[in-house]
């Protein structure tokens, strides 16, 4: 059994857990204990993984992170990135009692909140725009990644980072985008559980994948949380320039709610 707090890094859309890179050593060196679990069918090559993935729910994923988060010794820190932002929350919500705190970098948008910028929009309408998308893989291409992801990272960095990339559900998607129509509430987070919940919000004012607008909105739905804007990160806060001044938040955050 360790006694160093555990922390949980739920990645987002197209990732696995190893996209995390030097992310991970940089969170060991506070002294935590961390957990870089894949999301369900992620783990497959891009074209079996793509068919598999297509029709997976929120909840799935959610279900998945439980059994992980029930089998630690002690409650844990929860962090997720853009998708794995929101699947963070619904984790946390479900299982309050199992969480001491959370770490939202670029959140995907919980149902209730308004998504619809412009270059949101210019990264996701293609496939919305194909009959069926909410039952087809949504996949990652050059466009979406280096020009609304990493618009900010440096080449070598963006050709080395998509290679690990695999398809998403376009089930999901279609509860990001059409929460109102989904009949399961998938993407509707309990926020009442989690408002003892210490809670660190990060974007980044160059983030278009995930509009600052939209984590600021979310930030507010928590009495204990702590909002931060970078100014100048794109979406990838957790690599390159920008992933030191992730991990220093993180650890003052840490700090102020005594969660080291």
């Amino acid at each position: 059994m360790s006694n160093k707090t555990h922390i949980i890094l739920i990645h987002g859309t197209w990732c696995t857990g190893k996209s995390w890179g030097k992310f991970v050593p940089a969170l060991e060196a506070l002294g935590l204990q961390v957990h870089t679990p894949t999301l369900r069918y992620h783990d497959l090559p891009m074209d079996e993984g793509a068919e598999k993935v297509a029709t997976v729910s929120l909840t799935d994923y959610v279900d998945d992170l439980s059994q992980l988060l029930l089998s630690l010794d002690s409650p844990a820190i929860i962090l997720g990135h853009s998708l794995g932002g929101l699947i963070a929350q619904l984790l946390a919500a479900r299982h309050p009692d199992k969480q001491k705190g959370l770490v939202l970098l670029g959140p995907a948008p919980m149902a209730g909140i308004f998504a619809l910028y412009p270059t949101m929009l210019a990264t996701f309408y293609q496939h919305y725009l194909q009959w069926g998308f909410w039952k087809k893989p949504l996949y990652p291409t050059k466009k979406r990644v280096f020009d609304y992801c990493m618009n900010h990272q440096p080449d070598d960095l963006r050709e080395e980072f998509y290679r690990g990339l695999v398809a998403e559900s376009g089930r999901v998607y279609a509860e990001l985008a059409f929460w109102f129509l989904d009949p399961n509430q998938a993407s509707k987070v309990n926020t009442a559980v989690l408002q003892e919940t210490p809670i660190l919000v990060v974007t980044g004012t160059d983030d278009k994948i995930v509009v600052s607008n939209v984590p600021k909105a979310t930030a507010k739905k928590y009495k204990r949380s702590t909002y931060v804007e970078l100014q100048g990160s794109d979406h990838m806060y957790e690599m390159g320039a920008f992933m030191p001044k992730t991990v220093a938040l993180i650890q003052d955050w840490m700090q102020k709610n005594r969660l080291e």
